[in-house]
């Protein structure tokens, strides 16, 4: 079946709900809660996208899987729960296999459920893909010159016309989604967002006579990471991220770079209205350029010539790069230097001079406390940026690679490039990439930890020194900082990249 529409919990919450909510908002962080629901939408319990809240439509969800499971009926996403959950789910996807492919045109990644054998074929508007069993199929398109809110109208007029059944419809903020059943009994599930002047989204296809693939549950999953895309809703890497992809970093598998495209940051999209793009060809409509993908990261200043560091995978394939300093100043800056193995990026920023900076320390002793500050998630976060504290747990990185520090401070998307320091503020490190967690908690059935890795100090002070910028070095004497010192000194070094 397709996806039923969600129900509009409307009745008072039970008593139960309200420790079950206090459990998961005080035991589990953002990136956990996302995680617990994308396994119960794998699990085939939850047919929403995940959000940051414990709302009564998840209560629910996690009652109804313990219920099925003979546990404990509380609501709760206890041990015993999450277990068990890991275990339903982690054959659906092994299965599905999701891998994040980006539009040939547009640049914005999805999930796609590489592991059905799909084989992929470009189309004038993107990319479909096809199981050879016919039981599953996606296309990921962007229609130029077309409003979502026409496109829906018409899409659901169609419907209509030729017995498409609806079973789910809405329409919100410059995009749509509609879940349906055709005559035939084939199920499909749209989605679409303004991008631009046109729409991007897809449109899935299976059919259950075929073979069972639970379609439903993979659309949502789509739609959900499409929707973290284009409205900057909370989401999670698929387990197999990037092995699509080239990996900006080789040496690092399983990890993360922490930039992303900010939806935050791209202007509102025009609603251009014009006819849909089949079967007629529109009339002449006004073709606004397509704005350019914006993406973010963090850096921080390394001298008093403005001179400036961040990962290479921040700027790579720029064509214009800003620096917004503490003082809220957005300035140019151009690229002066990058070492890709390293990750390493030295940025010289116009109006720069005279700028604070931190001075550099070459290494960090294991166990010892340490700083982060970034500007991560800019669409739910502070843009005045972000302080963490925490630990170096390893002097080294995966596969006891040497040029990393493992550290507990935790850091998400947009910490790229920002600095790693010590208690005296001096810097230590950069923020480079944190572990998939979703792939090695299906893999285990454990949540890791703040598992995050940096740059060491070492390795930033030879590039630093290869490319001509005088290292001033940090000490360790005298008193440490208190955190909130430690804050402001952070902040006074650092500033917001942001690459178009």
């Amino acid at each position: 079946m397709a996806l039923a529409a969600t129900p509009a919990y409307a009745a008072p919450k039970p008593p139960a709900f309200y420790p079950a909510e206090d459990y998961f908002n005080s035991s589990l962080d953002l990136r956990e809660r996302v995680i617990a629901q994308v396994l119960l939408i794998g699990a085939g319990q939850q047919n929403a996208v995940p959000t940051e809240r414990f709302t009564l439509h998840t209560f629910n969800a996690i009652r109804e899987f313990q219920i099925t499971n003979g546990l404990v009926p509380s609501g709760s996403m206890n041990k015993a729960t999450s277990d068990r959950l890991f275990a339903v789910a982690r054959p659906m996807f092994n299965m599905w296999d999701f891998r994040q492919i980006a539009h040939p045109e547009r640049g914005r990644q999805i999930w796609i459920p590489q592991g059905m054998g799909l084989r992929s074929y470009p189309n004038k508007n993107g990319l479909s893909y096809k199981d050879a069993q016919g039981r599953f199929r996606v296309s990921y398109n962007y229609f130029p010159g077309v409003s979502a809110e026409f496109v829906y109208s018409d899409t659901l007029e169609r419907m209509k016309r030729d017995g498409t059944h609806v079973h789910y419809s809405v329409i919100k903020d410059g995009w749509f989604v509609v879940s349906a059943t055709s005559a035939t009994g084939e199920d499909r599930y749209l989605r679409y967002h303004q991008d631009g002047s046109g729409i991007l989204g897809f449109v899935a296809f299976w059919d259950n006579s075929a073979g069972v693939v639970s379609g439903e549950r993979i659309a949502v999953l789509m739609s959900a990471s499409l929707g973290s895309v284009m409205n900057g809703r909370p989401f999670v890497e698929p387990p197999g991220f990037m092995e699509e992809t080239p990996a900006r970093v080789a040496s690092v598998p399983d990890t993360l770079p922490l930039n992303r495209p900010d939806p935050g940051t791209i202007p509102p999209a025009p609603k251009v209205l014009a006819p849909p793009p089949t079967p007629a060809a529109p009339p002449p409509v006004a073709q606004s350029k397509p704005e350019d993908k914006i993406s973010t990261g963090s850096g921080f200043f390394v001298d008093a010539q403005g001179r400036f560091i961040t990962n290479s995978h921040v700027v790579e394939k720029c064509d214009t790069v800003v620096v917004k300093t503490p003082d809220g100043q957005i300035r140019k800056a151009g690229i002066k230097a990058t070492d890709a193995a390293n990750d390493l990026a030295l940025l010289q920023v116009t109006g720069g001079a005279g700028h604070k900076f931190a001075p550099l320390r070459l290494s960090a002793r294991l166990g010892e406390g340490i700083a982060t500050f970034g500007y991560p998630h800019l669409d739910m976060l502070a843009n005045t940026g972000n302080f963490t504290l925490g630990n170096v747990t390893a002097l080294a990185g995966i596969n006891d690679d040497s040029r990393f520090y493992q550290i507990s401070a935790p850091v998400q998307s947009g910490n790229s490039g920002g600095p790693v320091l010590d208690s005296f503020g001096n810097v230590t490190g950069v923020v480079q990439s944190k572990l998939n967690v979703l792939k090695v908690a299906i893999a285990s059935g454990d949540f890791p930890q703040n598992i995050n890795f940096a740059i060491k100090g070492a390795i930033l002070a030879s590039f630093l020194e290869s490319n001509g910028v005088s290292v001033s070095p940090g000490t360790t004497v005298g008193a440490k900082l208190d955190p909130a010192d430690l804050a402001d000194a952070a902040k006074a070094v650092s500033g917001l990249v942001a690459c178009q």
